[in-house]
């Protein structure tokens, strides 16, 4: 069963293992790791610990392309998921997919408006 942790409009799912491929967006030598800033507030989404931050689009055939954020791979001792208006996220060692959640529309749940 899928496990989802969600901060505001980021959405992590955990997934199986699976090696770094495609482009590697962020190494886990690097300062903290800033996955979404926001439109409105200008806080960040931003990941600490080590983890690696890369792109492969084939593993996210299912994700609308402008949602699809990337894949994490968490490693060491964990890592934590904060923002400055929601309480953080600690994640365990294993791969997360990383995208964005959008507003349901009424024609998404096949409700018709007027």
């Amino acid at each position: 069963m899928p496990r989802f942790y969600a901060q505001g409009d980021i959405l992590l799912e955990r997934v199986n293992q699976a090696p770094v491929s495609g482009q590697i967006l962020h190494a886990p030598d690097a300062e903290a790791l800033v996955v979404a800033e926001g439109e409105l507030t200008g806080h960040h989404h931003k990941i600490s610990g080590c983890a690696t931050l890369y792109r492969d689009d084939a593993l996210a055939r299912d994700i609308p392309d402008n949602l699809y954020i990337g894949h994490l791979q968490v490693e060491g001792t964990g890592a934590r998921l904060e923002h400055d208006e929601h309480a953080p996220i600690d994640l365990a060692l294993g791969t997360y997919r990383v995208r964005r959640q959008r507003q349901l529309e009424p024609s998404d749940i096949g409700i018709a408006g007027d």
